[in-house]
């Protein structure tokens, strides 16, 4: 029957590819994005060059399934009962930050900041790609108490960036150029708790805030016991 997919053929072909991107992000990561070459991939692969267009079209392709990749590895706490909104801000700030400042994600912006003089086009299609499908969970959280308060969603997206730059910029720049090593997890969680204290203190609309904004529970965004 003309058409007709056998029983398994997906799952074999999703196996291929998620093999393949983990052979180009290690040469990727080795070479460089620009001076690494399809024939590189396919070796370190260990599959001709044809099979690897028979699963992504281009080069760019390819390193947008790396970038999928790791972004299917991020997980953001779901809402808990009794949590305020500082719980919230902070669970997923807590969450966010973690993901970031994991080794192999500053490796892969590394990536992309070196090569994006190289590859103008390159560099144009990931800002495009993230600026269209990427939308930041922390955006998200805030925009969602934003629209049940009526407060404008640009509010949201303001404050959110406003937040994840007093609880997260200085760690996660630092840590990309090298001006420091990641921080622990002791004082992540100390700095994206006070961050959201102030925020929500001195920067957040009455309406969404409460006219009295409560810290973040002493549990929230708190690894599960024995992780």
């Amino acid at each position: 029957m003309s058409g007709y997919a056998k029983p398994g053929r997906k799952t074999e072909q999703a196996a291929r590819l998620a093999a393949l991107v983990s052979a180009a992000e290690t040469v990727f990561l080795q070479k460089g994005y620009h001076a690494a070459t399809m024939n590189d991939v396919a070796k370190a692969a260990g599959i001709s060059k044809k099979t690897i267009y028979e699963l992504v079209d281009s080069k760019v392709e390819l390193f947008f399934n790396i970038l999928a990749d790791h972004h299917e590895k991020i997980s953001f706490p779901l809402p808990q009962p009794g949590w305020s909104v500082a719980d919230m801000l902070t669970a997923n700030l807590l969450s966010l930050g973690r993901f970031l400042l994991e080794p192999a994600q500053i490796a892969l912006i590394r990536l992309i900041m070196a090569e994006y003089t190289h590859s103008p086009d390159f560099g144009r299609a990931f800002m495009r790609s993230r600026l269209v499908k990427a939308k930041a969970k922390l955006e998200d959280a805030l925009a969602s108490v934003a629209r049940e308060q009526g407060v404008p969603a640009a509010q949201a997206k303001e404050g959110s960036a406003m937040l994840f730059g007093m609880a997260l910029g200085e760690f996660h720049i630092g840590t990309l150029v090298g001006f420091r090593p990641p921080p622990t997890r002791a004082a992540l969680e100390a700095r994206v708790r006070r961050a959201v204290e102030i925020f929500l203190a001195g920067a957040c609309a009455p309406e969404i805030c409460g006219e009295e904004p409560s810290p973040p529970s002493a549990t929230c965004g708190a690894p599960p016991p024995g992780a």
